[in-house]
């Protein structure tokens, strides 16, 4: 795992999720969308939790309700979410 202020980067498998820290607003929509994914730190900021994720699907929901675009997706190295 990697993780500054700025990013954390949490790869399992073939799916990597990015959280892009100083844009995160502490809405926690993704914790609701994906609750085995998604935390929030002290400073209520998203985190991506250890242990068992929830699924594909649910991630992508997750990173889809981010209002700030927030956390990005990918599956075999290719980014999935946000497609820009």
């Amino acid at each position: 795992m990697q993780q500054d202020e700025a990013l954390q980067i949490v790869k399992k498998g073939d799916i990597e999720i990015r959280i892009l820290r100083e844009k995160c607003v502490g809405a926690a929509t993704c914790v609701v969308y994906s609750p085995s994914t998604f935390d929030l730190d002290e400073k209520n900021i998203a985190i991506i939790k250890d242990g068992d994720w929830d699924s594909l699907e649910k991630i992508i929901e997750a990173a889809q309700s981010c209002s700030v675009l927030a956390i990005e997706v990918y599956q075999g190295g290719e980014k999935i979410y946000p497609k820009k």
